[in-house]
């Protein structure tokens, strides 16, 4: 191994394990509390030395949010592949959100706090990859109308915000509600979820 080569695999462990760090850290103390000295501190490494890597907290929750983004993307491809009609593999992709926000709350977290306008140095694959999520809601919404399950009276570019927005919502809702719902109201969360996919099935197809 040549040394660039070594040393270009020593900065690839030392940025996994800071980000690792820095996730343990940020479950604790929470996004705006937790400090670059208690990050460092997790990781075992001085500022200095973590600084070389990541200028400032904010390029650390960046990194995050680009690791979840592309993991929930992932997640998405996967959950629609196969046979079934447009709206079987919307509600599928649907469906897949809610099990990956309840399996990494943690990494929902990144998600919404990003969701609000945020000065970013190198925002192009958080871009990249919300377009990507974005296009194939708007394929699977298209595949729907084509095969006869989603209506077609209603514009491609309307429901496909609609759903993302919807799911973005139930989603925070269930991450940020769900002790409270399952303590004081009794509610089960994945009959909550549930109703919701009904809910949203009933919008989108056809009547028969």
């Amino acid at each position: 191994m040549g040394v660039l080569e070594r040393k270009q695999r020593e900065k690839v462990h030392r940025e996994v394990t800071i980000l690792a760090a820095a996730k343990k850290v940020f479950l604790a103390k929470g996004i705006v509390v937790a400090t670059i000295d208690d990050i460092a501190a997790e990781a075992e490494l001085g500022k200095g030395t973590l600084y070389r890597h990541y200028r400032s907290k904010e390029d650390i929750l960046l990194a995050i949010n680009e690791q979840a983004l592309q993991e929930l993307h992932q997640h998405f491809v996967q959950a629609v592949q196969g046979d079934g009609s447009g709206l079987d593999k919307i509600l599928r992709f649907t469906r897949s959100y809610y099990e990956f926000v309840v399996a990494n709350p943690v990494y929902f977290g990144f998600i919404a706090f990003f969701e609000s306008p945020f000065t970013s140095t190198n925002p192009a694959v958080v871009y990249e990859t919300s377009h990507a999520i974005y296009q194939l809601v708007m394929e699977l919404m298209d595949e729907g109308k084509q095969d006869g399950s989603i209506r077609t009276d209603l514009k491609t570019e309307l429901l496909a915000n609609t759903l993302w927005a919807g799911s973005y919502g139930i989603m925070q809702f269930i991450v940020s509600k769900g002790h409270y719902l399952r303590e004081d109201m009794h509610i089960d969360i994945n009959e909550l979820f549930d109703t919701y996919l009904a809910a949203l099935k009933g919008g989108l197809q056809v009547s028969k």
